[in-house]
């Protein structure tokens, strides 16, 4: 009892600290680089504007827009990808004049179904735009929602329901001899019903995500892999069907059973992270198909064991049954070990992304509940195990009963958590543009909190929609005093065109306590609504500013 109660301790202080460093989510299909490169300026009008991203994204769900510098369209719509590189997309453009131009695209991955958004802009025969690095061609982007709690629900339902759907099927044929323990419909109903509610949420949250209608989501990628689910389903459902009516074909409908389940967590895999380019992408998803098998057989069992423990009398059966099931859990964790080192090495980026990032953080919270499944297990395994075979067997099932309930409950933490990496990008971090020194403002704006405690006074050069430089002193509003911060960060939306939204560049501290960027943040002539959020020792404050922005002026 008392190592329970230290494991669920240590279970809850890890939820407390994931909850209180705040994972947030990255982005998912971040665009990688551009042609033409984000701020640059081009001597002549591209042909096209290609996208390239870090994730394969659905054609049928993406976009590309290219506005000029009045915020009207110019080319754009369903952007087309480019053959033999799934990663691109491609919008072509024709007869650009000289001035500025944004481009706003929207993506959703093909490969985990999340969507991501941002704008960047470039210039055409426009003198002085500064001229920025490709690696640097991600001006703004953004993300949809952080974080589903729908899809988070969703996926959680899905791998319980297919969890112990293979569990089924491995310890009914290696562990029960060809039948399943208890009331097999009872469980097998449970099973059926989380991954059907699962696949639902699922539905419903991917086809938020893609903000389109149920049909044109259902004829994309990420549709089809949904479709692929429901179908798997099915089929799960009618052999249950079969191994219920039927008890005499219990062997092959057990083998039917895990195939289902099986091919549901095939699908799992292909649809995932594991499945993005890479040249050892076949290894990949081996290995992670072999670690949701291995999952499914250990937690999935266990569920199993349980209920053959209730129904088994403190006899010789029971101990040839906790016996058999304890070499297979020890097997499959071997395997999810393996696997799951491979894969946390392949998508990590790096074992210091463990604590600065909230992928790594809430896989910092799985790592800990697993952790504290093992423990449990092995106390199972080399505490309550050898009663079993030194015939204390009557004490031992009660024990080892318990035990299992509250591996039960540590798994569905595990559950739980790798539920949320699903919806958290894993890699390295994006890189951040430094600006450069400031010049002669033209256009300039002032604000203060409401509090009226800090005043905030903005300059940008030239002042006009396009490349710009900006200036930013953070003072105390009563002296006048500049204040210390730890972070300025300049965010916008066009008043005139609010669906293009949210426009951010992040300032740096000069020598003289002011703070520098520069970009194509302004890239539409108009009203902009800004907001500066400085962040200080004592919490965040933001200041709103407008800003009058005028057309560029082509040379």
């Amino acid at each position: 009892m008392r190592l329970r109660g230290r494991l669920a301790a240590l279970a809850a202080l890890a939820g407390v600290w994931l909850l209180a460093s705040g994972p947030a989510a990255a982005a998912h299909g971040a665009l990688a680089s551009s042609e033409p490169a984000g701020g640059s300026s081009l001597e002549r009008a591209p042909a096209a504007v290609t996208l390239r991203f870090t994730e394969r994204p659905d054609p049928g769900l993406s976009s590309v827009r290219v506005l000029d510098s009045r915020g009207r369209v110019v080319a754009g719509g369903p952007a087309q990808p480019v053959a033999g590189r799934p990663e691109e997309l491609r919008v072509p453009v024709a007869g650009l004049a000289a001035g500025g131009y944004t481009v706003s695209w929207r993506i959703v991955s093909a490969v985990d179904g999340h969507r991501t958004d941002g704008v960047f802009a470039f210039g055409v025969g426009t003198a002085g735009a500064p001229q920025l690095p490709a690696s640097q061609a991600v001006a703004e982007v953004r993300t949809g929602p952080a974080l589903s709690p729908t899809a988070l629900a969703g996926r959680w339902a899905w791998y319980w329901g297919l969890t112990l759907l293979v569990g089924a099927a491995a310890t009914g044929l290696l562990v029960f001899g060809g039948r399943l323990p208890g009331r097999p419909a009872l469980l097998l109903a449970l099973a059926l019903a989380a991954s059907a509610a699962g696949l639902v949420a699922m539905t419903a949250a991917a086809r938020a995500e893609a903000g389109v209608p149920l049909a044109e989501m259902l004829a994309s990628t990420t549709g089809r892999w949904l479709l692929w689910r429901g179908a798997l389903l099915a089929a799960a459902v009618a052999v249950t069907w079969w191994l219920l009516t039927r008890p005499a074909g219990a062997t092959p409908a057990l083998l039917a059973l895990g195939v289902a389940g099986g091919g549901g967590m095939l699908v799992h895999a292909l649809s995932g992270h594991a499945a993005g380019p890479s040249s050892l992408r076949a290894l990949n998803l081996g290995a992670q198909w072999a670690h949701l098998l291995a999952v499914g057989v250990w937690i999935g069992g266990l569920a199993w064991l349980l209920a053959g423990l209730r129904e088994q009398a403190p006899g010789g059966s029971a101990r040839a049954v906790v016996l058999r099931f304890s070499k297979l859990a020890g097997i499959s964790l071997a395997v999810v070990v393996a696997t799951g080192v491979a894969r946390t090495v392949d998508e990590l980026g790096g074992w210091a992304r463990l604590a600065d990032s909230g992928f790594g953080r809430a896989l910092d919270l799985k790592l800990v509940l697993f952790a504290g499944l093992v423990a449990l297990g092995a106390f199972n395994r080399y505490r309550l195990v050898p009663l079993f075979e030194a015939e204390v067997r009557r004490r031992a099932v009660a024990r080892l009963r318990r035990s299992v309930g509250g591996e039960l409950g540590l798994a569905a933490g595990v559950l739980a958590a790798a539920a949320l990496l699903s919806q958290l990008a894993p890699g390295a971090p994006d890189g951040a543009a430094r600006p450069r020194p400031a010049a002669t403002p033209v256009l300039a704006a002032s604000g203060a909190d409401w509090a009226t405690t800090v005043k905030v006074t903005l300059t940008v050069t030239p002042g006009a929609a396009g490349p710009n430089r900006f200036t930013a002193i953070v003072a105390d509003f009563d002296s006048g005093t500049a204040l210390p911060a730890d972070r300025v960060e300049l965010s916008g939306t066009p008043a005139s065109n609010p669906g293009l939204g949210t426009a951010r560049l992040e300032l740096t501290e000069a020598a003289d306590g002011r703070w520098l960027g520069q970009g194509r943040m302004l890239s539409l002539a108009g009203r902009w609504d800004l907001t500066t959020t400085i962040q200080r020792p004592g919490g965040g404050i933001s200041v709103p500013l407008r800003l009058d922005v005028p057309s560029a002026t082509p040379s």
